[in-house]
Order: structure tokens, then C-alpha cells, then sequence
């Protein structure tokens, strides 16, 4: 009886560490490396999530910028109002929400310091 205890205890620990062992294999299995998710996006949706960024934050600062000029309201090239939360066009795929609102916010004062140039103010 004992041995037959031993012998089913020594298999539940070989078969857990050949499961560790597995799981260590996987490059998707470091959860607390943002640019990894479970989509199988990995680097390439955080490096297309900044690029999003980007492009999404340079449009609103324009957009914010042409509303104030033609409103008569002072130059202010900080997200405001809808965009505060900077991570307008945020998706879980892009990684971490805080380089997006990083990108965004710069991306936003880009855009809204450009506009202002543009129309000549």
C-alpha cells in the first residue's frame, strides 16, 4: 500500500514539473511583460498600438486647435474636455495604456501646436 502511495506520488510530482517545464517553453506565458496578450498580437500590436496612437492624438490636437481658433478661445495645446483621458482609439491589443496615453498626449499637443502654426496664429 505504501509503495503504491509513493509510486503514485512520485508520478503527480514528475508530471507537475513537466507541466512547469511546458509552460516555461511558451513565449506568451510571461503575463507581466505588457507586450505579450493572449490575442497573439506580442510586439507588434504595441509597436502598431503607438503607431495608432499617434496618428489618433496628432488628428484630436488638430481637430481641438481648428475648434478653438474659429471659437476665438486662447492657444491651449493640453488634452481637454473628451480627449483628457488621452487614449482615445485604445485597444487591449496595443499593450499598455499608459505609453498609449503617453504617445497620445504628445502626439495631441503635435497635432494642435501644428494647426495653430498652419492657420497662422
Amino acid at each position: 500500500m505504501k509503495r503504491k502511495l509513493r509510486s503514485v506520488l512520485l508520478a503527480g510530482a514528475v508530471l507537475a514539473g513537466l507541466v512547469g517545464y511546458a509552460a516555461a517553453q511558451n513565449p506568451y506565458y510571461d503575463h507581466d511583460d505588457y507586450r505579450y496578450d493572449h490575442d497573439g498580437y506580442g510586439y507588434d500590436g504595441f509597436r502598431r498600438g503607438m503607431h495608432v496612437a499617434r496618428e489618433v492624438g496628432f488628428e484630436d490636437g488638430a481637430q481641438i486647435a481648428r475648434e478653438d481658433m474659429w471659437k476665438g478661445k486662447p492657444f491651449n495645446p493640453r488634452p481637454r474636455g473628451r480627449y483628457d483621458d488621452a487614449d482615445h482609439g485604445y485597444r487591449p491589443e496595443f499593450g499598455s495604456r499608459h505609453e498609449y496615453r503617453e504617445h497620445y498626449a504628445a502626439a495631441y499637443r503635435e497635432g494642435y501646436i501644428s494647426a495653430f502654426r498652419h492657420y497662422g496664429y
